[in-house]
């Protein structure tokens, strides 16, 4: 008799689940998952891993001997686009095997970086200019240093130009981060976010 009771309530229960189970929220209804605060990059080849804005994108061309030109951006618009001026949203431009030690006119180690860093600036376009907020830090054990810049364009508002230099053995790898001036401050967090979760490896 106890085995037929105990049956009788096991099928109880099971039905009783099966027939309510619909009107039962979900623990997940209460909790929702978080949505992510950046998605994961990695690129062996070049030993580069990173962390970029979840609605950002990117897009990569090269390869592991001629260099990497990798790029991170706010809309898939702005890596569609042709023109060198940003009307609005932001990039972040990581260049590999493009420039090393001996292509520079002075000595470079871990105390000249600044240095780097303002030699790319002016190096890569007479629009630059200004230099602020000079930084030299350590980048996944390797020397680096930053600097936030003006980069004029040939229409709309001036840019802010975000470089990053990174000493890697005789390799220069650089981030350049831009963005419309008055938008700075909404894209510094997200430059920051991705130099500083980037891992660096000799591949």
């Amino acid at each position: 008799i106890g085995a037929v009771v105990l049956c009788l309530c096991c099928i109880v229960i099971v039905v009783g689940v099966s027939f309510f189970g619909q009107n039962i929220p979900l623990i997940s209804d209460f909790f929702p998952s978080p949505t992510p605060t950046g998605l994961f990059y990695n690129n062996p080849s070049v030993g580069i891993s990173l962390t970029y804005p979840a609605a950002w994108q990117y897009s990569e061309q090269g390869d592991a001997a001629n260099g990497y030109l990798l790029i991170f951006a706010s809309s898939a618009d702005i890596l569609n686009s042709t023109s060198n001026s940003l009307q609005t949203g932001a990039e972040m431009v990581i260049v590999t095997n493009a420039l090393t030690t001996s292509d520079l006119p002075f000595a470079v180690d871990a105390s000249s970086l600044g240095s780097v860093v303002d030699y790319i600036a002016t190096d890569t376009s007479t629009n630059i200019s200004g230099g602020e907020n000079l930084r030299t830090f350590t980048l996944s054990g390797y020397p680096a240093a930053s600097g936030v810049y003006s980069l004029a364009n040939d229409t709309g508002g001036p840019s802010a130009a975000y470089i990053t230099a990174v000493l890697r053995d005789d390799q220069i790898i650089v981030f350049f981060g831009v963005c419309p001036q008055t938008e700075w401050s909404q894209h510094q967090p997200s430059f920051d976010s991705i130099v500083n979760s980037a891992s660096l490896v000799t591949p």
